[in-house]
């Protein structure tokens, strides 16, 4: 899968051992980009069948909450189970001295809007970088006081439908290409501080396997969550555990790239008809196997029925690098919420025909991009309708005007959606 994609730059990481340290990190060069899940590892090429319904994925058009529950539900359900044997991160304890030892830290949603396109990917209106991801993990760490430069922190950042992700800058093609928008998630670190995982929204990325054992559209991310939260722990630097099946035996795959689209047989289903192969502190999931050089194969827990690699092959072998021993997980939907009006517009200039009246938009939150419809009352204002052509930030009264009252209607938008508000009226107009 990395060769599709060499020469891009970073690492996963999640916990790292004690003989590194943050400043040793700020010295190291940038390594290539780790826990990449395909579309689809049995296909040739990886673009995946990319979803426009609205009806599908993490929209959050009004709100996100069951997407946010269910992913904060998985997290939980992982650190309550730890140290179990019953699940697929189980087959941690048999690397290195990793343990399975995980915490749920925290979860924040962001409703900062979007900075300004980063990239193109050639299919979503709106498109950010992997620097723009960066920073806003950067700010809200910062925001949220949470750990700068842990040795025991994964920052997993959400994504909504219909917004791209670009590793680089630049447009569809040329150059610069956006060739990053053709995954279902990644692990990596920015090589000084953070260690984190980027998440889009798994469905609309057409990475879905059609099961959602929790109910929702969820399902699908989580299972993509699993495969980096396993692969930060094994593989944080590009120096862990990696499997010799790249070209010419070189260090490769990493644990859960060996077994992508591997989710073995079902334990049950759910009385909607939905697979799940995991029962994680009482709650069904459907997650794709690991790979465990114990059983030989890809298994749902350590000790579990093998199956072959879907990719690559084993086994994993250690690099005489980094590894982590826990984890702690944080959560960060980045979901901009709609505009809203703080403070009405309001009108300038002298109520006189032939005189020009001027818009201010008031204030908002959200930073929306505005349009403006002028309005045409009655004296008294008490009924009003749109003025033919009149959608400009300025408007020349006109003889119709005379002793009417104007107002300005102000449309505010941005990829949430969009609020009105209406300014007081004008004095009556003076002929």
């Amino acid at each position: 899968m990395k060769a599709l994609i060499a020469g891009l730059l970073a690492v996963g990481a999640l916990v790292l051992s004690a003989s590194w340290s943050p400043a040793g990190a700020a010295q190291r060069a940038p390594h290539h980009l780790l826990g990449i899940v395909p579309y689809d590892a049995h296909t040739s090429g990886l673009t995946p069948a990319r979803h426009t319904s609205k009806a599908a994925g993490f929209n959050c058009i009004s709100s996100c909450s069951d997407y946010e529950a269910t992913i904060n539900q998985y997290f939980t359900d992982v650190a309550a189970d730890s140290g179990l044997t019953t699940n697929v991160y189980s087959v941690l304890t048999q690397y290195s001295n990793i343990e399975y030892d995980s915490t749920f830290a925290g979860s924040y949603v962001e409703e900062h809007p979007f900075p300004a396109n980063g990239c193109n990917d050639g299919f979503d209106k709106y498109c950010v970088t992997d620097q723009q991801l960066q920073q806003e993990i950067a700010n809200v760490i910062e925001r949220k006081g949470w750990p700068k430069f842990s040795l025991t922190t994964l920052y997993f950042i959400f994504t909504p439908a219909n917004v791209g992700v670009c590793f680089l800058s630049g447009p569809a093609s040329g150059a610069n290409a956006c060739t990053m928008h053709v995954f279902c998630a990644y692990h990596t670190w920015n090589g000084s501080s953070f260690f984190y995982a980027v998440m889009p929204d798994a469905a609309a990325v057409g990475c879905d396997r059609g099961e959602a054992p929790a109910g929702n559209h969820a399902d699908p991310t989580i299972s993509a969550a699993s495969h980096e939260h396993i692969e930060a722990i094994t593989d944080p630097i590009q120096n862990g555990w990696k499997a010799n099946d790249g070209p010419n035996q070189t260090p490769g795959d990493e644990i859960a790239d060996l077994c992508t689209g591997n989710f073995g047989t079902p334990l049950g289903e759910t009385v909607n008809g939905d697979a799940y192969n995991q029962v994680i502190n009482g709650h069904d999931y459907y997650l794709q196997l690991e790979y465990s050089n114990q059983d030989g194969g890809c298994v749902p827990y350590l000790g579990g029925p093998a199956s072959a690699p879907t990719h690559g092959s084993g086994p994993l072998v250690y690099q005489n690098g980094t590894v982590m021993t826990t984890s702690a997980v944080y959560a960060i939907y980045w979901v901009p919420a709609a505009p809203a009006n703080k403070r009405l517009p309001t009108i300038s200039g002298s109520a006189k025909v032939g005189r020009k009246l001027t818009a201010s938009h008031g204030k908002w939150s959200n930073a929306p991009k505005f349009t403006y419809r002028w309005l045409r009352c009655s004296s008294a204002a008490t009924s009003c309708a749109g003025i033919a052509k009149a959608t400009g930030v300025s408007y020349t009264l006109v003889k119709a005007d005379a002793h009417r009252r104007l107002e300005v209607r102000v449309t505010g938008t941005n990829m949430a959606g969009h609020a009105r508000a209406t300014s007081a009226p004008t004095a009556a107009v003076k002929p």
